[in-house]
């Protein structure tokens, strides 16, 4: 069974590792004459739903936008900071998440 937190990690997940590949690719091809920037859109997807509330957060889901921009180093290495940030707190929230059914299961933490 999936639980909606869960979902939503799981989608962050999948968001932040799109993400992670478009920077790539966005470096790889900063002397591309017509690359167009790859972005990912989670977080704005994910404020609105919350607005219509908690269950609404399961479903949101990430985004691949071509924009109409190159991409530009320092961007892309901020954007990947960022990322690798985002990254850390959902597998955190991912460790706590299993770590309290763990002691659902067991009646004993660790």
């Amino acid at each position: 069974m999936t639980t909606p937190p869960l979902q939503l990690l799981r989608n962050a997940m999948q968001a932040y590792t799109w993400r992670l590949e478009g920077l790539a690719s966005n470096v790889a091809n900063l002397d591309t004459p017509g690359y167009d920037r790859l972005d990912v859109r989670f977080e704005d997807t994910l404020q609105r739903a919350r607005r219509r509330g908690p269950d609404a957060t399961a479903d949101v889901a990430a985004e691949l936008v071509e924009q109409d921009r190159p991409p530009l180093l320092e961007d892309e290495l901020m954007a990947m900071a960022d990322t690798q940030m985002r990254v850390q707190l959902a597998t955190r929230a991912l460790h706590e998440h299993f770590a309290r059914l763990r002691t659902g299961v067991t009646g004993r933490a660790g």
